[in-house]
């Protein structure tokens, strides 16, 4: 039997990006559940709509996102959208049986976009979060 209980942060030195406003990281609760969480500076928001994720590897899937929801926000540059603020909390389902072989280690792409309330938007962020199984846990 595998275990299932791994985490990763995001790979960039100090686990922060643009300016220390957003942080990532991740949790595999189950073999098929990961927990995204985004932690955002409180001068910040994160288009929900550019949250975006990819399993780097062929023999496994995300089969759904649970989204939390959003808050609405008036944007000067998109309109009426909704954004995450402060900290939020994805789930992810997992397909980990596509291939024929049992993984020992999985990656996820993960890619934000967000803007300050200054006025200040950044370009979409891309974060890899790594994570490995450790066979004959329960």
């Amino acid at each position: 039997m595998l275990c299932w209980a791994a985490q990763a942060a995001a790979d960039k030195p100090d686990n922060l990006n643009k300016g220390n406003f957003y942080r990532l990281s991740g949790n595999l609760i189950s073999e098929n559940k990961l927990v995204l969480t985004y932690y955002i500076n409180e001068c910040c928001y994160i288009y929900k709509r550019s949250l975006t994720f990819e399993l780097l590897e062929p023999q496994a899937v995300i089969s759904g996102v649970a989204f939390p929801s959003a808050l609405k926000h008036k944007d000067e540059f998109f309109g009426e959208v909704e954004v995450y603020r402060g900290q939020v909390n994805l789930v992810l389902d997992l397909d980990l049986s596509q291939g024929e072989q049992q993984l020992n280690s999985l990656s996820l792409k993960a890619v934000h976009q967000g803007c300050s309330d200054e006025g200040i938007c950044f370009l979409p962020e891309e974060n890899t979060l790594n994570f490995s199984f450790f066979p004959g846990l329960n």
